[in-house]
């Protein structure tokens, strides 16, 4: 019970490679040291720790990355989705950001634009103010007093009167801006220096402190006798309400040093130069805009956008001469769909006809993609289905299941392979039922082979003054060549050697029934007569027992011990070959082949074997096998090699008579069954 996790443990560590069992012991000692730290305790060399940590991370996240990627890449629908997500959606995600970005960046600019060009605007008309005050000299440089649009009309009534009358229109737009003030005689340290007496201009933003206004300088006349007039504006939440109409909430931050040992502000900071000198600038005051409200979204993709402009603001708290700019960051808000009509103004009523063409031929693209995504799906679950079907039938039939096939067969290549997949297991199935049937039938022939080696003689008898040697190769399973021996009497060996027509089992079917009906007649004393009689009862049995197109060719003889008469008859079969001094003689004494016909005669024959004589009886294996030319074998070259072997014993002889057969057919299987009966006098 205990051993059981250390065992799993055991090959789970094995499983791991070298590069994996080092981060694994580091992550156990981080762990130790982590834990240790939060006891309170001082880990030495900590920080080496925490890089090999990071190190044995980057390991875990390797072996995690391969084993995700070898559980979700091993099929291949999810290959071929992975597939689609990097050729399909991934560059539609990138073209999206890309466009949403761009989109972003060039409507933020288009904000910011719109804004600096009211800022411009209203620059443009405070200036033009400006120069009408100067040129109408309603003010002298002896009267200091400022006129403000604010102030009562019994004030200034008759100044603001003449302004409004004589001035251009930029001018009396000017006197419309909330806080507009008229400053005679002030802002000469803003103008810029020049030697000639012509007229000079400033026009910006200043800031003191944390105030910050709009203001337009108009000077001329020479140096000491020169007039000079600013028109300034504060700039407050009612001016920015006044701004770029077509932007949403406004809000300007003015930044200015940060005190030496002030606390750190939050927000925007800007560092200034990069030495010991440099000056870090800190909001210090926002001015936002009160009653503007971002409108409603025209359509779905008129989203929120927030744009940042950049403006500058002279310090006047600098001496003249060495005053610097401080940024005023203005920030705000804008709908697309508003800053359209500022881009397309030109176009009038048809200025969302672009944008519109410009959503629909994208959404046309979109749809368009879509549609290939969803096809390239589609046919991707076409694919995986078909090969999953056919993995699943290889697994089927891996187990064993030959009789499943696959159902779902479509009209395209796929559905060709798996047509052919389920011809292929139909054939398997077919040659394994044939291979089955076949091991039957060979098993039911090696039954049958062993049950005719028994109807062969076991041994060969002893016959005083002769010696006999036979052998059968069957040319399949079972032989439909026959020989036997058959011991009549102590001086009496009946001997046949036969050749069924046709091979196989139908043969040796037939050899069978000839030898228990020769062996029946024979055992039977009383009915031995001559080899003649013996054929003849043989013949009539086979008519009887055996199909019209069944016959038999046999040589039967009877050999006396005591005479060393052999008495036989050849029923159609080659004449056994009797070899002595005085030649070769075939016995052919005998008739026709037996159990073809019914009324035929058969004559008995005889000859004396002589000692150092030899009769040789064989079938038509011996003497039919051809060579590679067409070329039987023969009698002629039987009785050659039989001569050339005479001097030794009939085992030797029959050898050397099969080896030269089997020499000269030169064939790895033998067509036909080869019988060898030889007897040697002595």
């Amino acid at each position: 019970m205990i051993t059981a996790p250390f065992d799993r443990l055991r090959s789970f560590w094995r499983a791991f490679t070298p590069s994996q069992r080092v981060a694994a012991v580091i992550s156990v000692l981080y762990l130790v040291a982590w834990c240790a730290r939060a006891a309170g305790l001082k880990v030495p060399a900590m920080g080496l720790l925490n890089f090999l940590f990071a190190w044995a991370l980057f390991i875990w996240f390797l072996m995690l990355f391969g084993w995700v990627r070898h559980r979700v890449l091993w099929g291949l629908r999810n290959r071929l989705l992975v597939a689609y997500l990097f050729i399909a959606v991934v560059p539609i995600l990138l073209l999206v950001s890309l466009w949403g970005i761009g989109a972003y960046i060039l409507y933020a600019q288009l904000g910011s634009y719109v804004l600096s060009q009211e800022v411009n605007h209203t620059l443009s008309r405070m200036q033009a103010l400006a120069d009408t005050a100067l040129e109408s000299r309603l003010f002298s440089p002896a009267q200091m007093r400022p006129v403000s649009s604010q102030a009562p009309v019994a004030e200034n009534g008759a100044a603001l009167a003449s302004m409004a009358s004589s001035g251009t229109l930029d001018a009396r737009k000017a006197l419309s801006i909330p806080g507009v003030e008229v400053l005679p005689g002030e802002g000469d340290g803003l103008l810029p220096d020049s030697s000639e007496s012509g007229p000079r201009h400033f026009m910006g933003l200043v800031q003191r402190g944390d105030q910050l206004w709009l203001r337009a300088v108009a000077g001329r006349g020479s140096s000491g006798n020169e007039e000079v007039l600013s028109v300034s504006v504060p700039v407050t939440p009612d001016l920015l309400d006044s701004f770029a109409l077509e932007l949403g909430r406004i809000r300007w931050d003015i930044v200015g040093p940060e005190a030496p040992g002030q606390a750190r502000q939050q927000g925007i900071r800007i560092t200034e130069g990069k030495d010991e000198n440099a000056r870090i600038l800190v909001p210090i005051r926002g001015i936002a805009s009160r009653r503007r409200l971002l409108p409603a979204r025209a359509h779905w993709f008129d989203m929120e956008i927030t744009g940042l402009s950049n403006f500058q603001a002279v310090n006047l708290e600098d001496p003249p001469g060495h005053r610097r700019d401080f940024p005023v960051i203005a920030s705000f808000f804008a709908r697309p769909s508003r800053l359209n009509h500022e881009l397309f103004a030109s176009l009038g009523d048809l200025s969302s006809v672009p944008f519109v063409l410009m959503m629909v031929v994208g959404g046309m693209f979109l749809v368009i993609e879509a549609a290939a995504l969803i096809t390239g799906v589609v046919l991707t679950r076409t694919i995986t289905k078909s090969v999953d079907d056919l993995y699943r039938a290889t697994q089927r039939v891996k187990a064993g299941d030959l009789a499943h096939r696959i159902r779902d067969v479509r009209n395209d290549q796929l559905g060709a392979l798996a047509s052919s997949f389920n011809e292929m297991i139909a054939s398997v199935a077919r040659s394994l039922e044939e291979q089955r049937q076949r091991e039957r039938l060979e098993n039911e022939l090696a039954i049958a082979r062993e049950v005719q080696n028994q109807l062969f003689p076991r041994t060969i008898p002893r016959v005083p003054g002769l010696h006999l040697v036979a052998s059968c190769r069957a040319a399949r399973m079972v032989s439909g060549d026959y020989y036997d021996f058959i011991r009549l009497s102590d001086a009496e060996l009946a001997f046949v050697i036969a050749d069924i027509a046709g091979k196989g089992i139908s043969a040796a079917l037939l050899m069978a029934s000839l030898q228990a009906s020769l062996r029946s007649q024979l055992l039977d004393k009383q009915g031995i007569g001559s080899t003649a009689d013996v054929i003849t009862l043989l013949n009539r049995h086979l008519l009887a027992t055996t199909p019209e197109d069944r016959f038999a060719t046999l040589f039967f003889g009877i050999y006396n011990s005591e005479s060393r008469l052999l008495r036989y008859t050849n029923a159609g079969h080659l004449p056994p070959l009797y070899f002595s001094d005085a030649g070769v003689i075939r016995l052919e004494v005998g008739g026709t082949i037996v159990g073809m016909f019914k009324e035929c005669e058969f004559e008995q024959g005889s000859i004396t074997l002589e000692p150092g004589s030899l009769l040789a009886a064989y079938t038509d294996g011996i003497s039919e096998p051809e060579n590679a030319y067409g070329e039987q074998f023969g009698r002629q070259r039987i009785i050659e090699v039989i001569q050339r072997n005479r001097a030794q014993r009939p085992e030797a002889i029959l050898d050397s008579l099969v080896a030269a057969v089997e020499q000269w057919a030169s064939s790895p299987e033998q067509a036909d069954d080869m019988t060898i009966l030889l007897a040697s006098g002595f």
